[in-house]
């Protein structure tokens, strides 16, 4: 038994993909999520795990009812993203691994057009989903667009990716050390990736629209999912970039550190790199590393973000 519990419903031959799902108090958005990979995932033998982290309002009991052909994992509590994904991964058999955000609705033939663009070159060894709004899926000129435009290599990955097993074998888990409950992991496991000579590429055609942070903001608040945010989000760059890799950086951070100022949150980003600050002796540790594969582990929450009710955690990435 892994932990938390599981319940094991599995099909005699073994799947081509295995999608992983979080679910924590959502069953609308969880539904909306299943029901979109059934409708529009039609010639892939795929299987779907479920993990639910400590949801409390019934929902993975609503869900564990209405299909009962998913793969079920019950945490008792709220594990944080990062740990709820890593036992999707540690229980999954597909040759392709596929976590997707349960605030998200696929589109028609998302899933092989991701995996023909993985198999397209060996050294790309992850492929991200297009993310678009609910209102730019309306805008039907726009998506044609989309659909048209070229790949692009592109780093961080956070509503849903396709990669290949090996990756697993060769990268390892997320790390739920320094990036739980929430947050930084995807980017951290990308840079962990590209160490290997891997490319990560977006893929035009798998259009997936995303409903965008509902669980992370209900769980954290607006301010705290904020300086969580940023905080692994630096802490990924500082624990895998070198200080050529650093400097590219600079200009996206300034960014964001403008539009703080805007937004009257300066003061909670300077928060984010004060968490940061104050681990120095850890992120030289972690740099001296050259950190690649990270193995299945506990989660332990970044402080100060371990809140008195553990289950308000977030259950998405974001």
């Amino acid at each position: 038994m892994f932990s938390g519990g599981q319940k094991m419903k599995r099909t005699k031959s073994k799947p081509d993909a295995s999608i992983i799902i979080l679910n924590w108090n959502s069953y609308g958005y969880t539904k909306n999520c299943i029901n979109s990979i059934k409708k529009n995932t039609p010639d892939i033998n795929y299987e779907i795990i479920l993990v639910d982290n400590g949801s409390k309002d019934g929902s993975c009991e609503r869900l564990e009812k209405q299909f009962p052909d998913l793969i079920f994992i019950k945490n008792k509590v709220n594990k944080g993203f990062p740990y709820g994904l890593n036992q999707g991964y540690r229980v999954s058999r597909g040759n392709y691994l596929v976590p997707m955000n349960n605030d998200a609705l696929v589109t028609k033939d998302w899933l092989n057009e991701a995996i023909n663009l993985l198999e397209s070159d060996e050294k790309i060894g992850i492929v991200g989903v297009k993310e678009v709004s609910p209102q730019q899926f309306e805008d039907k000129e726009l998506i044609e667009k989309i659909r048209n435009s070229p790949n692009r290599e592109k780093m961080t990955l956070p509503v849903g990716w396709v990669m290949k097993r090996k990756m697993l074998q060769e990268v390892g888990y997320l790390d739920t050390e320094y990036f739980s409950p929430v947050y930084g992991e995807e980017a951290d496991w990308n840079f962990r990736a590209r160490k290997l000579g891997y490319r990560i590429m977006e893929c035009s055609k798998c259009i997936v629209i995303h409903f965008s942070s509902k669980d992370a903001s209900k769980g954290l608040g607006n301010q705290k999912q904020f300086v969580l945010l940023n905080t692994h989000r630096l802490r990924s760059m500082l624990f895998n970039l070198s200080l050529g890799e650093l400097i590219k950086f600079v200009p996206g951070l300034g960014l964001i550190a403008v539009n703080s100022i805007k937004e009257k949150r300066f003061m909670l980003l300077l928060k984010s790199y004060w968490n940061n600050l104050k681990d120095w002796r850890i992120i030289l540790r972690e740099r001296r590393k050259k950190r690649i594969y990270i193995p299945f582990k506990e989660p332990k929450f970044t402080p100060p973000f371990v809140m008195e009710d553990e289950n308000n955690l977030s259950g998405d990435v974001g």
